[in-house]
């Protein structure tokens, strides 16, 4: 009798070891879909509509004005499993990044587990190493996610981020509190104002947009425009505002088709606003860390 259950237990044993090394019977990382539209999936709700398409607009604005990094932002309220495995697996399956650049940048807040990273690809750790990434979740993201401020932190993480990935030094304390209160204050009022210009900006670019695609599609009842085409076309003015640039979209569509990337967010001499462009590399750089 003794010896049969001895077996038994060996052999549950035996099962249990096998599973752990095959890796089955445990949950695996599970990417969500990313963002529609924009750089940011607040899945875990912590930001306001406007706080969320402030970040948006910022990450835009920085990812028009510079290739060095492309910034996405991730919050979900239970990541599944370790945060640098599923920050990983995120990163890559939503190709962060421009494609053979290696150049994206994934910052993931877990809201239950209270967990944070900064998952960077290998092109970008030149410039932003794993030493600075740190910097960031400890001296920004923690402090404030800690205080509930979580707009701010992300802003300013994504604005350290752009910094240190351009080859520059951002300030050495983003919370000071020693400074002085004015100072501190005004700072934060010139950045609130040219977030709101940037938002404000490509609202109105956006509703021109708009605006043409409808008079196009009232002019010609057999042009229908997909909802991606839509988009590339928001894209498109956005960053053509000259007079060489295509302003009716029944013209500008077989271009579009013809040549996507020349017809769409980006131009010569400019950047496309969004951060998935192909982009790969993450082999586990970056930083973690908690709040």
């Amino acid at each position: 009798m003794r010896g049969t259950r001895t077996q038994g237990i060996g052999a549950a044993a035996a099962a249990t070891l096998l599973l752990v090394l095959t890796g089955c019977g445990s949950e695996s990382a599970t990417a969500p879909a990313p963002p529609t539209q924009g750089n940011v999936l607040d899945a875990a709700e912590v930001l306001t509509d406007q706080q969320e398409q402030e970040l948006n607009a910022l990450i835009e604005d920085r990812n028009r004005s510079t290739d060095a990094a492309r910034v996405a932002v991730l919050t979900v309220e239970n990541a599944s499993g370790p945060i640098e495995d599923y920050a990983r697996i995120v990163a890559t399956e939503w190709e962060v990044g421009d494609d053979g650049a290696n150049n994206g940048v994934l910052i993931v807040a877990d809201t239950a587990e209270r967990e944070l990273r900064v998952e960077t690809a290998d092109g970008v750790r030149e410039q932003f190493s794993d030493d600075e990434a740190e910097d960031v979740v400890e001296d920004v993201l923690e402090p404030a996610f800690a205080d509930e401020e979580y707009a701010q932190g992300l802003t300013e993480a994504v604005e350290q981020i752009y910094l240190y990935a351009d080859g520059q030094e951002p300030p050495s304390d983003p919370f000071a509190w020693v400074l002085p209160a004015s100072i501190v204050g005004a700072m934060v009022a010139f950045f609130g104002i040219v977030v709101a210009v940037i938002v404000r900006d490509s609202r109105r670019r956006r509703r021109l947009a708009d605006e043409e695609i409808r008079a196009a599609e009232e002019a010609d009842p057999d042009l229908h425009l997909t909802d991606e085409q839509r988009e590339a076309y928001r894209k498109y003015r956005y960053n053509h505002r000259k007079d060489d640039a295509v302003t009716n979209p029944a013209l500008w569509l077989p271009l579009y088709i013809a040549n996507p990337a020349l017809y769409s967010g980006g131009s010569s001499g400019t950047t496309s606003g969004s951060s998935f462009n192909g982009g790969g590399g993450f082999t586990g750089g970056g930083a973690s860390g908690s709040y």
